[in-house]
């Protein structure tokens, strides 16, 4: 499910069920072209990643809205701060499972110590994400992340 309204009407009448929260991080600059144009395929291709690992696991699964930050050369301390305090929020909801996904790698290390797994989706250079072999890595390591989230509503 995701956060629009007609999604969040059969969130409100089966949250019980519903207990894993997936979380994109997104990175903004506009300190160049290029930046910006980086950026905006990353977050491209992490919504492609969150739609088809949504559309797989529906029911079971709610995709909050994207978390933005200004991408800086080091993630600040207050958005360290920022992440910490929606994710305390998301537990009370209760989300028993909680995973971010981002292309940042910087993210790898302030997160080991959050209450949520981390997935990294390596970032990809201006490329067509309609060309069929994006398309197929994509759906190969959507499948992936798709085990590795069935794998910790196992434990």
């Amino acid at each position: 499910m995701k956060y629009i309204s007609s999604d969040i009407k059969q969130y409100t009448q089966a949250k019980e069920y519903i207990d894993t929260a997936i979380l994109p991080l997104i990175p903004y600059s506009f300190k160049s072209d290029q930046d910006l144009l980086q950026l905006s395929v990353q977050k491209d291709l992490i919504q492609l990643y969150v739609s088809q690992i949504e559309n797989e696991l529906k029911g079971r699964v709610f995709v909050l809205p994207e978390y933005n930050y200004l991408k800086s050369d080091k993630i600040q301390e207050d958005e360290k701060g920022r992440l910490q305090n929606l994710l305390v929020h998301l537990e009370q909801q209760p989300f028993k499972y909680i995973f971010l996904i981002t292309s940042d790698n910087k993210w790898r290390k302030i997160t080991k110590d959050m209450e949520a797994e981390l997935i990294w989706i390596p970032a990809m250079s201006d490329t067509d994400l309609n060309q069929q072999e994006t398309q197929q890595l994509v759906q190969s390591q959507v499948k992936e992340i798709q085990s590795l989230i069935k794998d910790s509503w196992d434990d």
